[in-house]
This record gives C-alpha cells, sequence and structure tokens, in this order.
C-alpha cells in the first residue's frame, strides 16, 4: 500500500504569463506542471522519483487497474494568463499517433476557472454556422480573418470548459485557470495575434489543419452549489470532480481504480488517510496539490470552514 505523497510544482515561463504562479522572477510565469509525468515527488519515502518512473515500477497500485500500464495518466497544470495564449488545436489519439509518432497521445483537456477579472474571456470552438471548409481554409493559410470566426465565453470563477481535442482554442487575459489534460503537450499553433514566429514559438498550420474539428461543440459548465462531491467534467480520458465543504469532512477511496490528484482551489484541508501502523497526514492550502495512490485505501478530507477541492482521476 502506498502512502499519499506531494509533488515539486514545475514553473514555466511563458510569454503570455502572470506572476500569480511564483515567486517574482525574471520572466513570468505561465504554468505550473502540478501533477504528471515528470513531476518529482517531494519527500517521503518516493522522493526524488518522477511520477512516470512510479507509474512503471509500481504499477497499478499506483494508478489504478483503470489506467494503461507504464506511464502516469494525468497531467495536472494551473495557468496564469497576463495576455492572450496563441489559437491552437490539439489532436487526438489517431493523429498524434500519425503526426508525432507511435508513442505519442492526444491531448483533450479541461479547464476550470479559479480566478477571472471583470470581461474575461476564453475561446472554444467556432460562432455557431460558420462553414467547416472555409475554417480548413483559414487555418492553413495562417488568416487572421479566423479570429471573427472563434466562439468567446465570458467566464467567471467556478466555470469549467471541457475542450476536446480537435476544438480550437484558447484562454484571454486576466485568468488564473486549473487545467486538466491527457499526459501530453503536443500543441499545433494556428494564431498568434501578431506576435512573430520564433524557432521556439512556431506556427503549424498544416498540423493544425490535420487536427482540427471545426464541428466541434463546446460548452461552459457553471458551478454547482451542492455540498459534497460533485461532477464537473467527465470524458473518456479522465474526470473532474468539486468537493465541497462548509466545515467537517467527506471520506473519498480510489478503491484500487484510479490515482486521485487533489489539488485545493478554496480553503485550507487536512487529508489522512492509510493503515492503522502507518498513517499520514497532509495539511494542503490553495493550490497546493495531493497525490494519492489507487491503492491507499479510503481517505479523509477535512476542515475547518469553507472549503473546495478538485479531484482528477480516471473515468
Amino acid at each position: 500500500m502506498l502512502p499519499a505523497f506531494t509533488v515539486t510544482p514545475d514553473f514555466r515561463p511563458r510569454t503570455w504569463g502572470g506572476w500569480r504562479l511564483a515567486p517574482p522572477g525574471d520572466e513570468p510565469i505561465g504554468e505550473a506542471w502540478i501533477a504528471g509525468p515528470g513531476n518529482v515527488v517531494a519527500g517521503g519515502p518516493l522522493a526524488g522519483r518522477t511520477l512516470d518512473e512510479l507509474a512503471s515500477e509500481h504499477g497499478a497500485a499506483l494508478i489504478g487497474n483503470a489506467a494503461a500500464p507504464g506511464r502516469f495518466p494525468l497531467l495536472v497544470k494551473l495557468l496564469d494568463t497576463a495576455s492572450w495564449l496563441s489559437v491552437q488545436v490539439h489532436p487526438d489519439d489517431a493523429t498524434a499517433h500519425r503526426l508525432a509518432g507511435p508513442g505519442a497521445v492526444g491531448k483533450t483537456e479541461a479547464w476550470y476557472v479559479l480566478e477571472a477579472d471583470t470581461d474575461a474571456e476564453l475561446v472554444a470552438g467556432v460562432r455557431p454556422g460558420e462553414d467547416p471548409a472555409e475554417i480548413r481554409s483559414l487555418i492553413r493559410q495562417g488568416d487572421a480573418a479566423l479570429e471573427d470566426r472563434l466562439a468567446r465565453h465570458r467566464v467567471r470563477p467556478g466555470d469549467a470548459v471541457l475542450v476536446e481535442a480537435g476544438t480550437l482554442h484558447t484562454i484571454g487575459p486576466g485568468l488564473l485557470i486549473y487545467e486538466l489534460q491527457q499526459p501530453s503537450d503536443i500543441t499545433y499553433r494556428v494564431y498568434d495575434w501578431g506576435r512573430p514566429a520564433t524557432a521556439g514559438r512556431k506556427l503549424h498550420h498544416a498540423e493544425a489543419e490535420a487536427s482540427v474539428d471545426p464541428a466541434a461543440d463546446v460548452t461552459v459548465v457553471h458551478p454547482s452549489t451542492a455540498t459534497g462531491p460533485t461532477a464537473v467534467v467527465r470524458c473518456p480520458h479522465f474526470s473532474l470532480d468539486a468537493v465541497d465543504l462548509a466545515g467537517g469532512s467527506v471520506r473519498l477511496d480510489p478503491a484500487g481504480r484510479t490515482v486521485h490528484c487533489l489539488t485545493v482551489a478554496e480553503g485550507r484541508v487536512t487529508v489522512t488517510g492509510g493503515p492503522t501502523d502507518g498513517r499520514w497526514r497532509f495539511e494542503r492550502d490553495r493550490l497546493e496539490t495531493l497525490v494519492v495512490p489507487a491503492d491507499a485505501g479510503g481517505y479523509e478530507i477535512a476542515a475547518a470552514g469553507p472549503a473546495r477541492v478538485l479531484l482528477a482521476c480516471l473515468p
């Protein structure tokens, strides 16, 4: 039976990033990768190992019997946007295999809005009634006219969006986003708001055209007011639940089926579990994460006041 553990965030500078995710430095931080294949365990008996290494060594004990063997099956990030990301698209599994090699996986993702400035927007999909052939032509040409065909969504904290592979999308300024996705970093940029292409920031018109589904339908899910675990997003690749507490506690159990990745969205919580002779206990503040292995058994999340925890796992 593996104990729960914390991992070290991987902070990544981005042109469009802000200053909310890490102490002030020389570059704005756009992404914090907080639970994924390359993240390193921060302490305890598993310290220094990546989640992929642990998945290979411990198999279903860590990732669960619902996961494909040998690889950590999820990637969780935090995004801080001070300006628009590029308009982009991700391939599905079959297209990723074809374009990036047999070991590649596609990238369906979900967004949960943690903070939003007034009038903050994101883009997901194209406007109703747009001609798919015209959308593909604009992608192929890298035409700035694509901007006017995109579906913009005004969002507020607690809103969530499932962005399936093939969906044109981007995130606007003034947002702090929790992102859950397949363990892939394949991104094909279509349009970058006039920023010049560089060696590290290329446009990928042919790959994007091959990956796009112009008919992809997107819905913004608004927050639930229920207490306890409630479903936020469901898809074949992952599940995202919100666990709300108004003080008190809730008990969860991965039941050997799937790893649980817990990230505190609001408040402060205590998470306890493990056998009688090997109990573990973690205090987690806002934006901090805890990984609970699939064979860890039942565990309890408790809070002295209002709190919300995001639970990422396999469906």
